[in-house]
């Protein structure tokens, strides 16, 4: 079978595929008009986000058996026109999770301790103090909303530092289950 990858992805996924006698082929150079040319000759593709496969992309693939998402996200996929035709969907929704819990809670404490506004301020030679001063995120409650595989790993990563954590997800409704 051959695969076109269309995205820059780790290595080891192409070293296993080929290890299992697949054909990789490098497209990560290629238009969308290349591809869309010659997608009929492949039975698989890997991407991230850099193209939407959607139903017209999907009409040219004719011979398409499956599509990988390098990513946890689906939403430049048509997954419904996808399975309509018997093409299997794959993402990878465990992948960069500590990535984005971490990213996560980057992003909250640069909030609370006024990181930006303080770092443009001293580069402008100005000393706000008491201005600037943060709040500790220790003790306090974060809401999370989605618990899935990010959300889960951020709250880990919120318990560390003694916060209390609610969370909402649609889908779970059995949270002490170790979800």
């Amino acid at each position: 079978m051959k695969v076109l990858f269309l995205d820059t992805v780790h290595s080891i996924l192409w070293d296993r595929l080929t290890a299992h006698n697949f054909q990789c082929v490098d497209g990560v150079n290629l238009s969308l008009k290349q591809v869309l040319e010659t997608v009929s000759e492949y039975h698989g593709i890997v991407i991230r986000s850099r193209f939407p496969v959607d139903e017209a992309f999907l009409k040219a693939a004719s011979s398409l058996r499956f599509v990988a998402r390098s990513g946890s996200g689906m939403e430049n996929i048509d997954v419904g026109a996808a399975e309509a035709r018997n093409i299997a969907v794959y993402n990878a929704p465990e992948g960069n999770r500590v990535a984005v819990a971490e990213h996560a809670l980057g992003m909250l404490l640069s909030l609370f301790n006024k990181l930006i506004q303080g770092d443009s301020e001293v580069r402008q030679g100005v000393w706000d103090r008491e201005g600037n001063r943060g709040i500790q995120l220790a003790g306090r409650t974060v809401g999370i909303i989605g618990y899935g595989h990010n959300g889960s790993a951020f709250a880990k990563a919120l318990s560390g530092l003694g916060c209390r954590v609610m969370a909402f997800d649609k889908y779970i409704s059995d949270f002490g289950s170790g979800n």
